[in-house]
């Protein structure tokens, strides 16, 4: 998992746990990782995951709605650190859509180590649109978040079922988005920058 997600993390859990709470529970996890957290480096998953874990316990929370809320958290954050990717779209699902064949093909050209997740989408209605997600990390809970806060940057309401799930037994997940408004007519493509790696 490349730095940038355990760093947001960190943010993520210092705002509500406090600093003092969250080193306490930093030193409790036993982490393979000694030193602080650096956006460009890779860091291994199993690290993230006994984070997130012990993170949900002392929120009170269970590790899906950790999840839920930290992908939330996310997105504002990175739209604030690569804007490149946001800034030509007026409309979530164009700007959805340019994930797998935008966002995700730059991070794997700047961190070829990176491990991106794959999205396969259908376009069934300019108001609709289905993402078929498959990532061996089975973070589907934190795309949830995410597509919340995409949501809320674009001010524009997005119902959101998931149809299918890795955690009950699918091969792969699989959401259904409904658009507030439908898809404007055409949108821009970024093509330079540097990219997040949202997961």
């Amino acid at each position: 998992m490349k730095g940038i997600i355990f760093v947001l993390l960190e943010d993520f859990l210092v705002e509500r746990l406090g600093a003092k709470d969250y080193e306490a529970m930093i030193a409790a996890c036993g982490l393979k990782t000694r030193d602080p957290f650096q956006v460009h480096q890779t860091y291994p998953d199993d690290d993230l995951f006994k984070i997130l874990l012990n993170a949900a316990d002392r929120l009170s929370l269970g590790l899906s709605d950790v999840l839920r809320h930290f992908g939330e958290f996310c997105f504002p954050c990175l739209v604030r650190r690569y804007p490149v990717f946001v800034q030509p779209y007026d409309h979530p699902k164009p700007f959805i859509q340019s994930v797998q064949r935008i966002i995700h093909v730059e991070v794997r050209k700047l961190y070829p180590d990176a491990e991106t997740p794959i999205f396969r989408y259908q376009d069934p209605a300019p108001d609709r649109l289905i993402i078929e997600y498959e990532s061996k990390r089975r973070l589907c809970h934190f795309m949830e978040g995410i597509i919340k806060g995409v949501e809320t940057h674009f001010r524009c309401p997005i119902r959101v079922r998931q149809s299918r799930c890795v955690h009950t037994g699918h091969p792969v997940c699989e959401f259904e988005l409904i658009f507030a408004s439908p898809t404007p007519p055409t949108s821009g493509s970024p093509s330079h920058g540097n990219p997040p790696d949202f997961r």
